[in-house]
């Protein structure tokens, strides 16, 4: 149909089944959607009374959105392969996805000094198995969905990955991070990993071009292979520097990505707009261009860690 509202009507010309718009989970955008059709389908899912605006946006780099929902392995008799569960949890528990919400995508699609960020999934394994019911009878199935790193697009469609350590760094900036898994280094080839409590990172426009990211990291340590014993005070402490450096990192190397494609992702310029609105002319000047390379970012982290973890007492 020349509109989507067209074209889900004119299902019932094959179909006895209604299009019921509140029962919507989510909606995939794949890429022929985002660089053609983006704002009509955006604009049809806005108008929509029925719809609850909380309902995911999800995108596929890797596939249609036709082949994700012909993978019958998606719709699932087995519940650890559901979908929207399995980006709720890759945010809430590991840090490097975001379930984003159409609502939320509609206020980065609509307002200045920020664009879209999309988490993005693919089917693995044996994708020309996915529409297999037999499949379905086995607790592994030869294909399933998995979720990449974050994406999003400049304003010529051109496709920007964010890697994990950027994917981390987006979502401690935007206060998405709950109980993320953080591992480093704390010598040639130990690690150590910090599972977070609480994460907390704000921005404060100083005067001129001057920016400051201040961010508040609490967690406690759920692995430690490290030869130092935590019974040090002294040990603890590198162990906290290291895990503050390490989420500094992560979000110096957002900026830079940001800042090396111009476009703002992230959102800087949306603060700004919003709270130091004569800084820059959003109406005549492209932040993405001419504002967000010329600030001053300063990125302020403090960390606290618990040594012990989960344990109810301290090891001998």
């Amino acid at each position: 149909g020349p509109t989507l509202m067209d074209a889900i009507r004119s299902m019932n010309l094959k179909s006895s089944k209604i299009f019921f718009s509140p029962d919507v989970e989510y909606v995939i955008l794949d890429k022929s959607v985002i660089n053609d059709n983006l704002r009509d389908v955006i604009d049809f899912l806005a108008r929509d009374t029925k719809l609850s605006l909380n309902f995911m946006v999800i995108t596929s780099t890797d596939n249609t959105g036709k082949e994700i929902l012909s993978s019958l392995s998606e719709f699932n008799t087995n519940s650890s392969n559901n979908l929207a569960k399995i980006l709720e949890l890759s945010e809430k528990r590991y840090g490097a996805s975001y379930s984003v919400t159409f609502l939320e995508y509609l206020r980065s699609f609509l307002e200045p000094g920020i664009s879209p960020v999309y988490p993005n999934i693919k089917i693995s394994g044996n994708s020309e198995g996915s529409d297999n019911v037999e499949d379905l009878k086995e607790s592994d199935t030869s294909s399933y969905i998995e979720v990449n790193n974050l994406v999003t697009y400049d304003k010529d469609g051109n496709l920007i990955s964010l890697g994990k350590s950027e994917s981390f760094g987006y979502n401690f900036l935007k206060n998405h991070i709950e109980n993320a898994t953080i591992s480093a280094k704390c010598d040639k080839e130990n690690y150590f990993t910090v599972e977070t409590l609480k994460s907390d990172f704000k921005f404060d426009k100083k005067k001129g071009n001057k920016l400051v990211i201040d961010g508040k990291v609490t967690g406690e340590i759920t692995f430690y292979g490290c030869e130092n014993k935590l019974d040090s005070k002294d040990t603890l402490k590198k162990v906290t520097n290291i895990f503050k450096d390490q989420v500094k990192e992560y979000v110096s190397s957002t900026i830079n990505l940001a800042r090396d494609k111009k476009l703002d992702f992230i959102g800087i310029g949306n603060f700004i707009y919003k709270n130091d609105y004569g800084y820059f002319d959003f109406d005549k000047k492209d932040w993405d261009k001419d504002g967000l390379n010329k600030l001053d970012i300063e990125i302020k982290v403090d960390a606290d860690i618990f040594k012990q973890g989960n344990l109810k007492g301290e090891l001998e």
